[in-house]
């Protein structure tokens, strides 16, 4: 995906394999610890300095979109195609 968005600059997220605390409806069944995963997932995240989180996952989607807006990050979610479609969109 890098090289097909012009000016893209991919930082990899510490601890990328680490859960967010959505996984299926585990932020439903265990809602104390799934915090506790997205609060660490958004340290990581702020500490990138990214403007913009890709996830092909909807279920992370709104656990970081859900999470950032508690935080009040100014931080866009979005799906990866949602970016190549973007991108497809400036260059034509």
């Amino acid at each position: 995906m890098c090289g097909a968005i012009r000016g893209l600059k991919l930082i990899e997220l510490f601890e990328s394999n680490w859960c967010c605390g959505s996984a299926g409806i585990y932020n439903l069944t265990q809602p104390e610890m799934a915090g506790q995963l997205l609060e660490r997932k958004l340290d990581h995240i702020e500490r990138t300095g990214a403007t913009t989180v890709a996830t092909a996952n909807p279920g992370y989607l709104l656990q970081l979109v859900n999470g950032a807006r508690a935080r009040g990050l100014n931080l866009r979610t979005a799906h990866p195609v949602t970016l190549l479609a973007e991108a497809y969109r400036r260059e034509s």
